[in-house]
């Protein structure tokens, strides 16, 4: 009995021990698992951590150069150091002009700035100074926003080595006053190439020097305006993307077209013995002196053209849309440039300053914000379709026809001279060496005469140079 109690005892006490260890394995299964989740949790964390780029938590220091007004620049920059406070940006005095010499120096001298203005975008892409952008450009949603015409630019071989800043825009400025003057009515918004033609030669009275047209830079480029607002196949001065059409004729007729006006001296063409003798200052601006009723030029000159004219009773003013040919009203518009550093060791901060120096969402909305404060008029406009940009952006011009302009910008055409390789050989050719123009304006030569050459020069020119890029 005695040993079969004894027997039973411990049967009971080793059933006892094997439950306590099962609890025990159970709790250390659960100490386990707790143990698993505690060390899960900074996992999750720096998974979290990982989610913010490198570039926005590293000390970071750029060098930025433009030719923007230095106050706009210099705020600019603080808004972009306010916004990532790991980012010091410094302005890079040594970039000045000439712009391509500096930058040229600076490169010889590994020291570039990480940002910078381009004014030549194939010099910097010859010289391998810029970073191709289309990693960062690719993936940013904001980049959809920007006008397709105007995406296109500075791309060579499926690399985007630049990227747009503005847009200015090319259009008419309206001597309002001069019309009434020779009681001819006001012209809409949505007036015609042959309307601003008839204007001009009613307007005109060489022998009082009162002219009817003037172009920037002493040249009216009709040639370069009136083939894509009569073509929607064609670009800037004709050309295409690929090619340009001297031979359409709508380059042919744009040319003449000028001549003749010239040679009737609808076109102010003072000389400066001329200036002197009216004016008093053989630099005179006869357009600012109100003696041109339609001056095509650029949307720099709208906020101190208009008000200085008016004040000196020269005239009252409004800048046009440029008028509109067979293909609808076209606006030519000035392109300028900004790219990333090919040596810049933080490509993404880079990038990010680029964006918001030139025409990000954000950048635009405290550029405008800043143009309040400082007192800084508006005379460049955003690459991108931002409606929030565009809202402010309008309640802020002054002139009437400046808002019907910017309301034709979706489908602007815009030039090329700051991004076509073999441009500027070509137009050394024609000017200095076949002095091609000086004989257009002299009458030895007649523009179809040379269109032909003319066409296949530039297209060479440009053709090669364009390959050469894109290698």
């Amino acid at each position: 009995m005695n040993s079969k109690k004894i027997f039973s005892l411990l049967l009971v006490l080793s059933l006892f021990v094997t439950v306590l260890a099962a609890c025990s394995g159970g709790n250390n299964k659960t100490n386990e698992g707790s143990t698993s989740t505690a060390t899960n949790k900074p996992t999750e964390d720096n998974t979290k951590a990982e989610e913010t780029p490198s570039w926005q938590t590293e000390k970071i220091t750029l060098k930025f150069a433009s030719w923007e007004d230095p106050k706009m620049e210099g705020e600019l920059m603080k808004a972009f150091m306010a916004k990532y406070p790991n980012i010091t940006v410094e302005k890079d005095e040594t970039i000045n002009w000439p712009w391509t010499d500096a930058l040229t120096a600076a490169a010889s001298a590994s020291k570039l700035p990480d940002v910078f203005w381009v004014e030549s975008v194939p010099v910097g892409v010859e010289n391998e100074w810029l970073l191709d952008l289309s990693p960062y450009w690719d993936q940013d949603e904001e980049t959809q926003a920007i006008y397709p015409n105007i995406a296109k630019q500075a791309v060579y071989g499926g690399k985007r080595l630049a990227s747009p800043t503005f847009q200015f825009i090319m259009g008419v400025y309206v001597n309002k006053t001069l019309l009434e003057k020779n009681n001819i009515p006001l012209p809409g918004y949505n007036w015609t190439i042959t309307e601003m033609i008839d204007i001009a030669k009613k307007v005109s009275k060489p022998s009082e020097h009162i002219y009817g047209i003037s172009g920037p830079w002493g040249n009216l480029s009709f040639n370069e305006h009136w083939p894509m607002a009569n073509d929607s196949a064609l670009g800037y001065n004709t050309f295409d993307g690929e090619k340009f059409h001297f031979t359409n004729q709508q380059w042919i007729d744009g040319y003449n077209q000028q001549l003749e006006l010239r040679r009737l001296k609808v076109e102010e063409k003072m000389t400066g013995e001329e200036k002197t003798k009216v004016f008093g200052e053989e630099g005179a601006w006869p357009l600012q002196k109100g003696h041109v009723a339609l001056g095509i030029d650029g949307s720099w000159n709208m906020n101190s053209l208009p008000p200085e004219m008016e004040k000196s009773g020269a005239g009252v003013v409004d800048f046009y849309p440029y008028p509109a040919g067979n293909a609808g009203q076209k606006m030519p518009v000035v392109l300028d440039y900004i790219g990333v550093s090919s040596t810049t060791k933080h490509p993404e901060a880079a990038y990010e300053l680029m964006k918001f120096m030139s025409w990000s969402k954000d950048g635009w909305l405290k550029r405008l914000e800043l143009n309040k404060e400082l007192n800084i008029n508006i005379d460049k406009f955003p690459v991108a379709d931002f409606p929030e940009v565009w809202e402010k952006l309008t309640g802020e011009l002054k002139l009437d026809g400046a808002k019907a302009a910017i309301g034709l910008l979706g489908d602007a055409v815009p030039d090329y001279n700051k991004v076509l390789p073999g441009w500027r050989e070509f137009s050394a050719w024609a000017s200095d060496e076949q002095k091609i123009y000086e004989k257009f304006a002299n009458g030895e030569l007649k523009p179809a005469d040379k269109a032909k050459e003319m066409e296949d020069k530039a297209n060479e020119f440009v053709g090669q140079a364009l390959q050469r890029l894109s290698q």
